[in-house]
């Protein structure tokens, strides 16, 4: 395609600033994007359904790195991703004293 491009500089001499306006494309020379009928193509559907219930079960198989592989990842201790009992969530103070 041929554009209309433009090449400036400003006048301080730090921006380059570039002019191209969209090109104008007839209708006559384009194409509608074919869209498929979800009621009517039944072959699509059920392959979107085996896909999703087969990504379902990869997911809930997949394990996810462990605790020592985490630390190293992020250079942190293994403390850090371990869960916090209820029994110290509890005791938070959910409103602490503001720094001056």
């Amino acid at each position: 395609f041929h554009s209309k491009v433009e090449l400036a500089v400003t006048s301080d001499l730090k921006t380059i600033v570039c002019y191209h306006p969209s090109l104008e494309i007839p209708y006559e020379h384009t194409k509608p994007i074919p869209r498929p009928d979800p009621v009517n193509n039944k072959e699509e559907n059920l392959d979107q359904v085996l896909k999703s219930r087969l990504n379902e079960k990869e997911l809930k198989n997949k394990r996810g790195p462990t605790i020592e592989e985490l630390s190293k990842m992020f250079y942190t201790t293994k403390h850090r991703w371990y869960p916090v009992g209820q029994y110290h969530r509890r005791r938070r103070d959910p409103n602490p004293p503001k720094d001056r």
